[in-house]
């Protein structure tokens, strides 16, 4: 049976319907077809036409299935799911969502609609719990959700296996911030690499996203008021405008504060690099261009690292040492605006990590103040 709309026979001068649903064995906890037939009238007095109309009535009124549930998962996706929502997706989210939803068509993609079960699902997520980030398998918990979610909405299934599933134990993921003794080693590294140990200076006060510090031109630069204004971010080699939804609305930029050692920093660079017109990179490549993320950290970041005997150096721990070692400096709000958070808590949950040294000396203040006699 190829759809739900069942198929006929004719046995004894009258029209067979037949069809079959999946059931669960409460013994086992397997599934299995189980074929249906009945009796829909005498040949002389139903055409096949009208035959088959009863049928697929039958089949509407027990299983509840309006469209065709043997349609794969794959499928589905692409047609009825993905044009649903990627209109509202940017450029870098689609990118993103093709490489999460990849995870779910190579696992369920030649599944039916019908067939998905919510016990595989969950094993699934399980499964892959142990081998990727938990950022990866909540976005997989979501879009499994969705999708079935819509599947039930457009009547491709009875019901939603996914309503349930549930985020799965994580893995512990180790997130490293550099010490203030690596910091020490790192710019020593880049001493006569005057960009990139600009840069890092940089880096080490104002957090910036990868996709803002390379689109930064020198006209984004105000060295009296001492500030870099944000207005555009570059991806994958394309620049696009800067935008920024806040519950005010609509940034179209955002301006960054400088501490003195940073202005210094960028008016030394200014005086030495060969490209200062406006509308030239502050951190261009070798031609003058936009550097990529990953070209930066192969060839700068990753060999200044080695230099410096530091085991690893992104940028995503260049803006968790920043969070992590301004935890004590000032408000989670002040945290939050340095490192461009639309939530006072993303930093706490995300970034800031546990600084042995201050933890101790927490304690002993709290000792002396709880058991003083």
């Amino acid at each position: 049976m190829k759809r739900q709309d069942g198929y006929l026979t004719k046995q004894s001068g009258a029209w067979l319907g037949h069809y079959s649903r999946w059931v669960t064995d409460a013994r086992t906890g397997k599934r299995k077809r189980q074929q249906r037939a009945f009796k829909l009238g005498a040949a002389s007095t139903l055409t096949k036409t009208q035959a088959r109309d009863k049928l697929r009535e039958r089949v509407v009124s027990e299983l509840g299935i309006t469209a065709d549930s043997r349609v794969t998962v794959a499928w589905f996706i692409e047609n009825r799911w993905k044009p649903l929502r990627e209109g509202s997706w940017r450029d870098s989210t689609k990118a993103v969502n093709k490489e999460l939803l990849k995870f779910i068509v190579d696992r369920f993609g030649a599944t039916s609609i019908e067939d998905m079960d919510g016990v595989a699902m969950q094993a699934w997520l399980a499964d892959l719990a142990k081998r990727k980030s938990g950022s990866l398998v909540r976005h997989c918990r979501i879009f499994l959700r969705s999708i079935m979610a819509e599947a039930l909405e457009q009547d491709y299934c009875r019901k939603n296996p996914a309503r349930l599933l549930r985020v799965p134990r994580l893995r512990t993921i180790l997130r490293p911030y550099l010490s203030l003794e690596q910091i020490k080693a790192l710019l020593k590294a880049a001493m006569w690499q005057p960009r990139d140990r600009t840069l890092l200076t940089v880096m080490l006060v104002a957090p910036f996203r990868p996709s803002e510090l390379f689109a930064l031109k020198w006209k984004c630069f105000d060295a009296k008021r001492g500030t870099l204004t944000i207005t555009e971010t570059t991806y994958r080699g394309q620049t696009r405008p800067y935008t920024k939804t806040t519950e005010e609305g609509d940034l179209d930029h955002v301006t960054v504060l400088l501490s003195d050692a940073a202005l210094v920093a960028l008016l030394k660079w200014h005086s030495e690099s060969e490209r200062t017109k406006p509308d030239d990179y502050i951190f261009p490549n070798s031609e003058g261009g936009k550097i990529t993320k990953e070209n930066y950290q192969k060839r700068v970041l990753t060999p200044l690292a080695d230099a410096a005997e530091i085991p690893r150096v992104n940028f995503q721990i260049l803006r968790r040492t920043v969070a992590t070692h301004a935890q004590h400096l000032g408000s989670p709000k002040d945290i939050s605006v340095i490192m461009r958070h639309r939530k006072v808590e993303t930093a706490q949950q995300h970034y800031i990590q546990e600084i042995e040294a201050t933890v101790k000396e927490t304690v002993e203040k709290l000792s002396a103040k709880m058991l003083t006699k």
